[in-house]
This record gives structure tokens, sequence and C-alpha cells, in this order.
């Protein structure tokens, strides 16, 4: 490549290396020092631009394995120093520059560790960590999220972690820990206190009063790890965060933008700690960060809340309701999987993913201890728990013995495991010889197997066998037992609300809730063509009054009267919120029969309808108190027919004190707003006068004074005759011959034999 070479020339070349060193990592040892003179600090702005992306892209890459890195960040590391302290400063490559130093900070640390003779090495990192440092707080927001993310692995690697394995250093993660205190120039205490000092920079955005919501999510992202990875300072982050207020903003004039900002916060804050809570189930502070969850949600809520954008208003969240609550105990316990074989009895038994626990040597306590211990824990221990433990183990060694057992192998030597080659290796030409032994056998094999060539024709299923009556009787009872299931199960899912009733032209189903299969139910039962032609009963041959058969002497056992049994019994199940669905079906019926009356004019009764309708009411009645006035108000008024019968069996409630008041009520209900059916209410009414009590008459009384008061003045005239023809009786002693007028005291009475005096004998 000519040093003299246009960035427009150089770039292309500079890609064509890239691609190399992407498609074989091995290749970064080649490329590397040749580029790194020509993307120094002098170059191009386009070259160190692309150099600094490279560098970055390189060191990131999982591919590239880290003691190559390592190798490398010696080369590395001056160039990248140079472009930070390059006086003309462009952000794309400082922001590159701060990522590379990012990935490199723990590679040059494990370096420096190893190979204490490399001070300058450290010095040149050191420079740039406060290069970058400096520029944390003035550099354009891109360098600052890249910032963040350096001071965040210098967190991690300046605190110390967790060491696995002691005898294998390369293999533990990079910390503090790994420092031997007598290191000349990797101090112990100056590391913690400048580790300290920068999680104490990096909690601080949460502080401020000007919050900046693109730093506040990079900085919640990368507490994620360190939260994870060191468990000493994972509390005092998680406290930070529980401190910290996304919503602090909303007192402010409310903009697009701010709730924009608002709305960024909270997901971010709330995304990461259910990570915590998923990650960490034993963290101390689980239960405070339930609580900021919920006060989260709350607040979220009440800013977030449209009620004009929802479908329904939302539901109030009460607090105090238990079930509401966000559940707080912990899941079912997960065991970790089993290691891939060859396995030993301990990873069997081995339900931790503890390094530290796995590592212990039980063997090394005295056995009286082990006895003691044992004895212990058992006492204490969870019955649930050591069952699921106990599961999870004979659960493994099932799979162990499964994965054990020996596949057949075959008598013939064939490819494939089951004994036949899957591969088209099929060769025309066939030498006969000595050689050719084995391939014979496997061909006089594969012939043996081969099955006989079948010419197919076509094929059709044969036609099933024709049913019974019997049989049909009892598919069409679990069809209809399946579909009042799934209502039953829609009715306990709370899936039925209500809605506008759409009228008798409705559609049966337009959605997947109670409603719709009771109105398929309905309309199997009532328009289904087997059950209209049932209704109508032929005449009476000979028969000179051409009386028409009552159907509802007669039940056919359809399927449309098992429908109707079903839904009768459903019913009442749950009368009083099951209401609707009775008006519902009687509606149906009425219209059924009124239908069936247009096609065959010598039916002139309503059969189903008069004949459920009862039903229903004598099955009802003797539940209903006087509480449920409204309810038999309300179903008197919306089923489509009222007969003298409906009005016979709705009179009975007057026999009691109780339900006197709901039997007139109801009656004085269809009196003002049906008036087809008046004069039979009036009737009822005058029968209720007739045979019922002081109380009873006294309420009717008051009915009838308004819509037919010359009922009770004949009675009252009556009355007072029937007094005065007892008076004078006790007077003469002597009954008069009969009258009209005493004939008109009981029009009712069909004898006029005059009435015997008192003292005869």
């Amino acid at each position: 490549m000519a040093a003299a070479a246009t960035p427009a020339e150089m770039i292309p070349q500079l890609e064509a290396a890239r691609k190399l060193a992407l498609a074989d990592p091995q290749v970064y040892n080649q490329v590397l020092p040749g580029i790194l003179p020509i993307i120094g600090s002098t170059a191009h702005l386009d070259v160190r631009r692309w150099g600094a992306e490279f560098l970055a892209e390189a060191f990131s890459s999982p591919s590239l394995s880290n003691s190559q890195k390592e190798q490398l960040s010696s080369e590395v590391i001056p160039p990248l120093r140079a472009m930070l302290d390059a006086p003309a400063q462009d952000m794309e490559v400082v922001k590159s520059v701060v990522q590379a130093a990012a990935s490199l900070y723990p590679l040059v640390f494990r370096r420096v560790i190893s190979r204490q003779n490399e001070a300058a090495l450290w010095q040149d990192m050191s420079a740039m960590k406060l290069n970058i440092l400096q520029r944390m707080d003035s550099a354009p927001v891109a360098v600052r999220i890249c910032c963040i993310k350096f001071v965040q692995k210098v967190v991690q690697v300046e605190t110390p972690g967790v060491i696995s394995d002691p005898r294998r250093p390369d293999q533990n993660e990079i910390s503090l820990a790994l420092v031997p205190r007598t290191h000349p120039f990797l101090q112990l205490p100056n590391l913690e206190a400048e580790a300290s000092g920068l999680l104490d920079r990096l909690l601080g955005v949460f502080q401020e009063n000007s919050m900046d919501p693109i730093l506040v999510d990079a900085t919640l992202n990368c507490l994620a790890i360190l939260i994870r990875s060191r468990p000493p300072i994972s509390t005092k982050i998680v406290s930070s965060i529980l401190n910290f207020n996304p919503m602090k903003q909303v007192n402010s004039p409310m903009t697009p933008r701010i709730l924009v900002i608002v709305r960024s916060m909270e997901r971010t804050t709330r995304a990461l700690l259910r990570w915590v809570l998923r990650t960490c189930p034993n963290h101390p502070l689980e239960q405070k960060i339930h609580v900021y969850l919920m006060r989260l949600q709350q607040s979220r809520s009440a800013l977030f809340s449209d009620t004009t954008a929802q479908k329904r208003p939302a539901e109030p969240t009460d607090g105090l309701d238990d079930a509401k609550r966000q559940k707080l105990t912990g899941g079912p316990r997960k065991f970790p999987p089993m290691s891939p074989p060859p396995n030993t009895f301990a990873h069997l038994y081995t339900l931790t993913e503890d390094p530290s626990l796995q590592q212990f040597d039980v063997t090394l306590l005295p056995p009286d201890i082990v006895s003691t211990v044992t004895a212990v824990f058992l006492q204490h221990v969870d019955s649930n728990t050591l069952d699921e433990a106990i599961g999870w183990v004979r659960a493994r060694y099932t799979h162990l013995q499964k994965v054990n057992l020996r596949t057949p192998i075959p008598d013939i030597p064939m490819a494939g495991p089951t004994g036949i080659d899957d591969e088209d290796d099929y060769d025309p030409e066939f030498v006969s010889g000595p050689e050719h032994v084995v391939e014979r056998t496997t061909e006089k094999a594969l012939e043996e197997l081969a099955q006989p060539a079948i010419e197919l024709g076509p094929f059709e299923l044969p036609k099933p066998p024709p049913l019974t009556g019997a049989e049909v009787a009892t598919l069409s009872d679990q069809t209809v037992g399946h579909v009042f299931q799934l209502v039953t199960s829609l009715d306990a899912a709370g899936q039925s609300h209500a809605k506008t009733k759409l009228g008798l032209n409705r559609l049966a189903a337009t959605s997947n809730d109670r409603d719709s299969w009771i109105t398929i139910l309905m309309r199997l039962a009532t328009r289904a063509p087997s059950g209209l032609d049932d209704l109508v009963q032929s005449l009476t041959e000979g028969d000179e009054s051409n009386t028409l058969i009552k159907s509802e002497d007669i039940e056919a056992p359809d399927v449309a009267n098992r429908i109707r049994q079903t839904l009768f019994m459903y019913i009442l199940d749950d009368f009083r919120p099951r209401l609707n669905i009775a008006i519902s079906w009687l509606t149906e019926e009425w219209y059924a029969d009124k239908m069936t009356a247009k096609t065959h004019p010598e039916f002139k009764h309503l059969p189903n309808y008069s004949r459920w309708v009862i039903r229903l009411l004598d099955r009802l009645l003797p539940y209903l108190d006087a509480r449920d006035k409204n309810l038999l108000i309300r179903f008197l008024s919306e089923i489509p027919a009222v007969d003298r019968d409906v009005l016979d069996r709705v009179k009975t409630l007057a026999r009691d004190p109780e339900r006197l008041s709901m039997c007139i009520l109801s009656m004085q209900y269809l009196l003002m707003l049906r008036p087809p059916v008046r004069e039979l209410v009036l009737d009822s009414l005058e029968t209720i006068w007739h045979e019922g009590d002081a109380q009873a008459k006294s309420a009717a009384a008051k009915v009838i004074l308004r819509w037919r008061p010359a009922f009770l003045e004949q009675n009252a005239q009556s009355k007072k005759e029937e007094m005065a023809v007892k008076e004078e009786v006790k007077v003469n002693g002597l009954t008069s011959p009969p009258t009209a007028q005493s004939e008109r005291i009981d029009p009712r009475r069909k004898s006029t034999r005059p009435a015997v005096v008192a003292g005869e004998g």
C-alpha cells in the first residue's frame, strides 16, 4: 500500500483487509501491524475514523481470543493515546477510541499483573484513563455514553471478584483479587479507592436535577453487569436505583418531549429491577424492589392513563386488595442441567451452580459432624423442596440410562443406523470379483427387504355405517353437553359482558363468548327445520270438532327438546344472573312459534313458548323472596306474551303476606305498560280480592279502585243490601220471599230457593 495514496484509494484497500480479518481472526496478527502506521494521529480524518472504528471492532469481537488481544494490546495502546492527545479532535474518532479503550483496559490490567516490567504500558493506559474521565462531563452525548461504558469496565476490574480456580488464573475473571499485594505499581488501596470514587460518579447521574434520559438509560444498562458480577457493591447500586425517581420531571409543565423522556427512563428502570429479581432471587433488597416496582406502576398508570384510547375504562387498583397485590413469593426452583458425559455420581447429585459448593470436599469433615449436621438439616428442610430435588435426580438418572443404551447393530453391515443407506450411491457398473463379496451380500439383503411394487389406483374412503336412533341421540347429547361445558367455562372466566342486544335478526355468533354460544343453542332448538315440523300435529281423523292435539302433551325426543331441557336446567342453576338468557330463549321460542303459525294456519296457539314459560315460572316462583320484585317485574315485562296461565301462577304469590307486595307491584306494572293484557290482569286482581285475606283485599282494592272502580262500588252496594236483609231477619224472625234485589246479592248463586226461617225446625 503506497504511503502517498489518497484517502479515496486507501479506504477500499483497508476495507478489503478488514473483510479478510473478519473471515479469519488469525489474520489480525498480520493486518494490525501494517495498519497501525497508516491510521496514526497524523493521518487523514477519514482514515483516522476508519482506523479507530476498526480497532474498536477488533478488540470487542468475540471471534478473536483474549490471549491474542492481550498480545496485540502493547502495539495498539500508543496509537490510541496519540489519537486522544491530538489537538484536532473529531467526535467519531474519540468515540471509537473510548470504545476500544473500554475493551482493552481489562486485558492490559491482566497483562501488567503477570508482567511487572511493562510499567510504560500501564502508564499509557493510565494517561488514556485520565483523558477519558476528563471528557465524561463536558464531551458530547455520544462520547459520554462511551465514557460511561469505560467507567463501568474500570469499576468492574478494580473491584474484587470471585476466584473460581486459583490453579488456573487465566480462566478466572479479571478483577482486583488477582493482583498480588507486592506488585510494584498496582497499589491495592489506591485502586480500591479509585473504583469506589468512579462508582459514586457513575451513580451520581441519579441525583442530578437536570436528568438526561440518554445518560440515565446508558448508566442503567451498564449497571446490570456490576450487579451480577460484583455482589459486594450490588447492594449500593440497587439502593441508589431505588432512591431514583424517573417521574421527577412530571412536576414541570408536561410536553410531548418530557412524556417521552419519563416513559423511557421508567421502562429502563423497571426492566433492570425485574432482571435483578429474576437473576438474584435471594437479593437482600428483594422486598424493597417489589414495593418500588408497585409504586412505579401506580405512578405510571396515573400519568399515562388515557381513557379515550382504551376500549373500556381502567379498573381502579386498590392497594389493600389481596387479589390485586403482586405475588412476592418465589416461583418453583430451577435446577441446573446435568453436564455432558462422562458423568460421575457427584455430577448426578449436584443440584447447585455455586462453584465454591461444587468444589467443597465433604470427606474432609469428621463423620460425627456430618451426621449431626445432616440430622439438623433434615428436621428443618422443606418437604416439597426435598421432593422436587429427589424427582430431579431421578429424571437425571433415567436420562443417563437412556443415553447409555447401545444402538443395535444389524447382522449385515450397511451404511445407516437403520440398516439402509439413505444416500443415493448407486453405481451402474458392477465388476465381479472377490473384492465385491460384501457389496453382493448387501445387495442381496436389500432385495430381500424390498417389497414388491404396488400399483396404486384411485382410493376412496369407505362410507361410514348408518347410525341408529340410539346412537344419534347419544352423540347429540354429547355434543350439546360439550357446548354447555364451553358455555360454563366462559361464564366462569368472566368473558360474558353486557352489550347492546340487536334483536331477533342478529347474528348468532360474532365472538367467542358466552352469549354467542347460548344464542347458537337457542337457534338450534327453535329454528331447526326438524324441530318445526314436529310442532304441528295432524288433526284427529273422524273428529267433527277439528280440535288440535296440543304439542305439550306429546313431546318428541329430538335434539331440539334435549337442548331445551339442558338450557332449562342451566338457567335454574343460577337463575338471578341468567335471567336475560331465559328471556332471550323464550323470545326465540315465541318467534319460532309465530313463524310456524304463518305456514300452518291451523296452528292456533304457542305450544313451545307456553309450555316452557309455565315450567320456568313453576320452578322459579317458590324461590323468589321479597327482594326479587325487580326480577319478577323485569321477567313479566320482557317476555313476549303474557296469558291467563302466566297470571294464574303470579297471583299465587298473594297467598304469602311477605310476597304480596311483589305480586301487586308486578301486576300494577303490567297494567301501566302492557295495555293488551290489562283486562286479564284486572280479572286476576278481582280473583285476589275475592279469595284473599284482608291484607290481600286491601292491596288489590287500591289498584282496582283506579282501573275498575265500578267493581268496588257494586260489591259495596251488594254488601249493604245483604246487611239490610240480615237486619230484617233479626227483627221479624222470618225471611221474605227472594226478590230481584236479593238475587243480585250473589249473581253466581244458581239456586233461588227462599231462605229458611231462623227458628224453623
